[in-house]
């Protein structure tokens, strides 16, 4: 294999860095700001630990159910790319102030992440071609954990320094 990548083969080992810190940030992160935001509305913290067992297990069930059906509708000509887009940036929403509403958006956000992962990894045999697939797979394996290390080291020192960098909790 030459070791110089297509355009295409970058884009698809770029979304593969994007999706793996989203999925990180997913598992480390996201439950400390929320655990953050519930307890400083008034939520017990068992019920915290309830509410997000609950959004994670309710996003999970919708994929499943989704996930063959987006499936099939990525085969069919011309879709792939636009379910992927749609899905990718539903995917990318913002952080809300309300916990419930937090909620409602990690469950949107997780899916559609899920989904969009769907299509993504049926674009390989789009972008390569046969005998680059295994290196190019390979490469955007290795560049997604690179990837994802990078902004939860970021987001580690706001967690932990954030009164060392002059924020507050409010």
């Amino acid at each position: 294999m030459k070791n110089k990548l297509t355009k295409l083969e970058f884009k698809w080992i770029c979304y593969d860095m994007g999706n793996s810190a989203f999925i990180l940030l997913v598992a480390t992160i996201l439950p400390i700001y929320f655990n953050y935001l519930s307890s400083s509305q008034g939520v017990a913290e068992y019920n915290y630990l309830s509410y997000w067992s609950y959004a994670a297990s309710i996003s999970t069930l919708i994929v499943a159910l989704a996930g063959p059906i987006l499936g099939t509708l990525a085969d069919y000509k011309d879709h792939k790319k636009k379910i992927f887009l749609t899905t990718a940036t539903l995917g990318a929403l913002a952080l809300a102030s309300s916990w419930f509403a937090f909620l409602v958006l990690f469950i949107a956000a997780k899916v559609a992440y899920s989904l969009s992962l769907i299509v993504y990894d049926s674009m390989l045999t789009d972008i390569t071609t046969e005998d680059r697939m295994d290196a190019v797979s390979s490469k955007g394996y290795a560049w997604g954990y690179i990837g994802s290390v990078v902004p939860f080291i970021i987001s580690l020192v706001f967690v932990l320094m954030y009164d060392k960098m002059g924020m507050t909790l409010k």
